[in-house]
């Protein structure tokens, strides 16, 4: 999404709704971010361990908001247990799911550097974009160079942390799934079946919410909207 500058945009960018629509969920979509995308900036085994905890997270989550009052209706009431899960738990799954969505986007930010080494490059090539004056010298790539480093060795600060929390919450998640299935050994089956509509749940939305990002980003560059767009580029960066 970052190939254009609006004003660039307006005059150059003619993809359609469905090829916006891929980028983000290639972009964003932790199942397609792992496995489909290919970026120098960004490494594949975090990427691969963020999907391990978003797997992980769905388990323990759909677990930890199994309420008394669901498990004592599935077992005297429950007839069909697709029916119930559907029904009954229903708030276990929105639960699950905007806890989740907190838990990736914080994860997302520390091991994701790609912004910062952007925002380097796209500064220069501004200036080279609209100074007729400006050259590049070895004072400007030595300064270049300073800052990747040091955004590199923040990154090194930031994947430690993400490892930090990453081991310590599926540690516990680890814990309270074996003792969930030991206490609530027949509501296995109910349980598992939230988890599988959580997964399903927050795919389908993921993808009318991209559909609908990249309507809204057609709208902004056709009708030359610079706030809508700047407003959909700050969703793009941020989530």
């Amino acid at each position: 999404m970052h190939n254009y500058t609006f004003e660039n945009a307006i005059k150059y960018d003619k993809r359609n709704i469905f090829r916006i629509s891929c980028i983000y969920l290639l972009s964003k979509q932790i199942t397609f971010r792992t496995f489909s995308q290919k970026c120098p900036l960004e490494i594949f085994s975090l990427r691969f361990t963020l999907f391990i905890f978003m797997l992980s997270c769905d388990i323990a989550l759909n677990a930890l908001f199994y309420f008394n009052d669901n498990i004592s209706k599935k077992h005297h009431y429950a007839q069909n247990l697709f029916l119930f899960a559907f029904t009954n738990n229903i708030t276990i799954i929105i639960y699950s799911t905007l806890l989740f969505y907190f838990f990736i986007t914080l994860l997302n930010k520390l091991s994701n550097s790609t912004n910062s080494i952007r925002n380097v490059f796209e500064s220069i090539e501004y200036k080279i974009k609209f100074n007729k004056k400006f050259k590049i010298n070895d004072t400007i790539k030595k300064d270049v160079n300073y800052k990747i480093e040091n955004i590199l060795k923040y990154y090194k600060c930031k994947i430690f942390f993400l490892l930090l929390i990453e081991t310590i919450l599926i540690l516990f998640f680890g814990y309270f799934v074996t003792a969930f299935c030991h206490v609530f050994s027949s509501t296995q089956l109910s349980w598992l079946l939230d988890t599988f509509l959580s997964i399903l749940s927050r795919l389908i939305i993921e993808f009318i919410f991209a559909f609908l990002y990249a309507k809204l980003y057609q709208i902004s560059v056709a009708s030359n909207f610079k706030t809508l767009y700047n407003i959909i580029m700050c969703i793009y960066d941020f989530s």
